[in-house]
């Protein structure tokens, strides 16, 4: 891929040593025992701010321990029967549908699990309830556990992680940054809180700063493009880039490069030389059929029929 070559400011080098794929190393050891059977997770398709997991969990009981990333974990079936032992309190709970645990960073609990379930597991690196890398070290941010509860539009937005790790497409690294820090921002919000941001009066992407991510996009269209990239290209964190992007442009970064990949493809369409195969591959699609759904959503046609209609 390639890289931006001008130099980065200090929030953009902080991004640098943050940005690094999150691939399980880090989660509970709870998750590597017999009675969890993992199923499929983001190991391997380069995420950097969120790690998930779909696992089969039978009944037990277990730690987990304090963690320096925070911990979200939604039934995919129910109700479950669940024990929790956290701040001394011991809470039971009959969970129903878009019932969420929530441990906040560098927090411990005990979960007596009474029922068997599909689960998924989702990390959240602590930089993205604060920005800061040295309250992320010491700190669980004033964030409150979550025991059950229900909380439907975080379960919606885990319905779609389990998606996307299940399809495996290592294309969908822009679009896990981008629900992973929805999802903190979420949390900050139940806590009555605002969601972070870098101070100021916000302001738009001035028209260099729009046009080097156009090129940068355009550039490495055929390559995974990560959130972090983009926002480096700007040297500002990644959250505040999303608000900024927004602003400025009307979509998010997300929906920009997948515009720009449909853009490519229709050009490549014209040319009926060339495979269907190959222009999702040039477009940046893990796959064809990961391209054409994603084509006719955005167009209403298929790419065939796209193809047809133009020749």
């Amino acid at each position: 891929m390639q890289k931006h070559s001008d130099p980065l400011s200090p929030a953009a080098v902080q991004n640098e040593r943050t940005v690094r794929p999150f691939d399980g190393g880090e989660v509970h050891s709870v998750l590597r025992q017999r009675d969890v059977k993992g199923q499929a997770s983001s190991a391997g398709l380069g995420w950097s701010t969120m790690f998930a997991s779909v696992q089969r969990e039978e009944p037990f009981r277990g730690r987990f321990e304090a963690n320096a990333n925070a911990l979200l974990v939604t039934a995919a079936s129910g109700p479950v029967d669940v024990t929790y032992r956290i701040d001394g309190r011991v809470i039971s709970r009959h969970l129903q549908e878009k019932g969420i645990f929530f441990l906040p960073p560098r927090r411990d609990c005990e979960v007596t699990l009474d029922t068997p379930v599909d689960s998924i597991h989702v990390y959240l690196r602590p930089e993205l309830f604060t920005g800061s890398e040295g309250q992320a070290q010491n700190s669980d941010f004033g964030l409150s556990p979550l025991l059950g509860e229900p909380e439907p539009l975080t379960h919606n937005l885990l319905a779609v992680v389990e998606e996307m790790v299940r399809e495996g497409d290592v294309s969908c690294s822009l679009l896990a940054d981008s629900i992973a820090h929805a999802i903190a921002n979420r949390f900050v919000v139940l806590n009555g809180r605002k969601p972070k941001t870098s101070g100021g009066v916000e302001r738009g992407l001035s028209t260099r700063s729009v046009r080097s991510i156009r090129d940068f996009v355009e550039a490495n269209i055929a390559d995974c493009i990560k959130l972090g990239d983009l926002a480096a290209i700007c040297g500002v964190s990644p959250e505040y880039f999303i608000r900024l992007f927004k602003s400025s442009l009307g979509v998010s970064p997300h929906r920009y490069v997948v515009g720009v990949r449909i853009h490519h493809a229709k050009l490549l369409l014209t040319d009926p030389n060339i495979g269907l195969a190959e222009v999702a591959r040039q477009c940046g699609f893990a796959h064809q059929q990961h391209f054409t759904n994603t084509f006719r959503r955005m167009t209403g046609l298929s790419p065939g029929a796209y193809r047809r209609a133009m020749n």
